[in-house]
């Protein structure tokens, strides 16, 4: 990887980015430092008193920052990393036959086919029934090939669950966990579930630090020892996703609904939040338990980081992730609004910063550093609480999103034929990272889609593109409506590594 510049040439070269040069003068409101005093008196005698520091929290406004309006300047050199890509629809994770779809289980997880005895169907919908089953009953016979059901980044390894079961109305029975080398495509095994009385759905994978911990679908979070799992025990009963956007940081995200089961054709009342989960279940959420934690594995702790229970209202209203704090880097960050005020501060355990601004969105807080931007635009502020110094760039001339990243900023859209940037924030210093490919026009279809949206992983950044080619498309004749897509997809993800970029 070649490098650009190091640290102490950015500093140096800062002084001639700017013109202003006057001396800070801004005060803040944060409270002074105390000392905790502790004696020693092991020999009768009193030693020097140790002084233990202990942090108060520090509260600015916006206006005890100097402000700096940072130009961009683009440049063609190489940027300060590398980036790697790599097709994961292309991997090979070899093929295998499920035991839920061998001897005693082939019958006992068959799925429902009785539609097609129905004499009030129309003949499309049971030609496609009865294809179904054809496929179904072929699939009982030949090994199924290993498809990715949920994968994570870890610099450069990719860490993902691979599922050979397919049509069974009992689960997944047969599913592994691959470590993948992003470099090379070699994928190593690093853990087996293969067993027609359990299922075992992989729904978060994180790796801070090389430890492998996953949430198993009724299960429960877990971590790898070798090649056992072992039950963490935290919040039985609830479902867990990861939260945080930070390598070094476990941060979960638990909910537990509180369900009344009703008839699948229940219509709901007025108030009431009525979901059907599958076709012969459904339920009324009349309530749901959101926890947010962050666990610390070297004291093998949680730490509680916000508790909200919300109502069927609240629910339905889709507010209730609204302003949640949730890690942002090193530290919970979330935005209020003081009373009889429109602007926003944003308030982490350590600060709380006026930041002058009525809308924006979070993309990083640590213990000197806080970065958002606006929420209808694409300006980036960065609140250097170290040197007293807000710098604003204005990135909305490039393209409309951002996201901030081991002390630089991604500047991206969300569709594929755009380049992506990268912006050292102190300097406007802009490097071009490269143009993603359009869909190849000969990949044919009844339709083509493409989607690309950015990703975090453990010690690594990346952008996902996906391009969806629609193979077969079934419509009912008398609504018009599409009730089957055979969709094969062409994924490929691009990254950048966190080692990479501070080594």
């Amino acid at each position: 990887m070649k490098k650009f510049i190091s640290i102490l040439v950015a500093l140096t070269l800062m002084a001639g980015c700017f013109s202003c040069s006057e001396e800070k003068d801004s005060k803040s409101d944060s409270k002074p430092v105390e000392a905790d005093t502790t004696i020693s008196e092991s020999d009768g005698s009193v030693d020097e008193p140790v002084v233990q520091q202990q942090a108060e929290f520090r509260e600015y406004k916006a206006e005890d920052f100097k402000t700096i309006n940072v130009n961009l300047t683009k440049t063609d050199k190489e940027p300060p990393f590398k980036l790697h890509s790599l097709n994961i629809s292309e991997l090979d994770f070899g093929e295998r036959m499920p035991p839920c779809k061998q001897g005693e289980y082939r019958d006992k997880y068959k799925p429902d086919f009785s539609d097609i005895d129905d004499p009030d169907i129309d003949d499309e919908y049971r030609e496609y029934m009865e294809s179904v089953r054809t496929e179904w009953e072929n699939i009982c016979k030949v090994p199924a090939k290993g498809a990715i059901q949920f994968w994570r980044q870890c610099g450069n390894d990719i860490y993902a669950a691979v599922g050979y079961d397919t049509y069974c109305s009992g689960g997944d029975h047969e599913v592994s966990i691959f470590r993948v080398d992003g470099l090379t495509g070699e994928a190593t095994e690093i853990y087996r579930h293969s067993d027609p009385e359990s299922s075992f759905y992989v729904e978060t994978i994180a790796v801070p630090n090389g430890k492998v911990y996953i949430a198993v679908r009724d299960k429960g979070l877990m971590y790898l020892d070798g090649d056992k799992l072992v039950p963490m025990h935290y919040l039985d009963g609830y479902s867990h996703s990861l939260m945080g956007d930070s390598s070094d940081k476990l941060v979960f995200m638990s909910t537990k609904e509180d369900l009344k089961e009703v008839p699948v054709d229940y219509e709901a009342k007025e108030g009431e939040v009525f979901r059907r989960y599958s076709e012969n279940e459904a339920y009324l959420i009349n309530g749901e338990e959101m926890v947010i934690s962050e666990y610390l594995p070297d004291k093998d702790e949680w730490k509680e980081i916000s508790r909200r229970t919300y109502t069927p209202e609240e629910i339905d209203s889709g507010i209730e992730y609204e302003n949640l704090p949730r890690v942002y880097g090193k530290l919970a960050a979330h935005t209020e609004k003081p009373e009889g005020k429109r602007k926003l501060d944003v308030v982490t355990d350590e600060y709380r910063v006026g930041t002058g601004i009525t809308g924006l969105d979070i993309l990083y807080a640590d213990h000197d550093r806080l970065v958002v931007k606006l929420s209808n635009k694409n300006i980036v502020h960065v609140f250097d609480i170290a040197k007293m110094e807000h710098y604003v760039l204005d990135c909305s001339g490039l393209a409309p999103m951002s996201q901030y990243f081991e002390g630089g900023i991604f500047v991206y859209a969300s569709n594929t034929d755009s380049n992506i940037y990268y912006i050292m924030p102190e300097m406007g210093l802009t490097f071009t990272i490269c143009k993603l490919p359009e869909a190849p026009d000969e990949m044919s279809g009844e339709s083509i889609s493409c989607s690309f949206n950015a990703y975090r992983g453990d010690r690594s950044f990346g952008f996902q593109q996906v391009i969806a080619v629609s193979r077969t498309q079934k419509t009912d004749p008398e609504t018009n409506n599409v009730y089957y897509i055979d969709y094969e997809n062409d994924e490929t993800i691009y990254w950048v590594n966190g080692d990479e970029m501070n080594g």
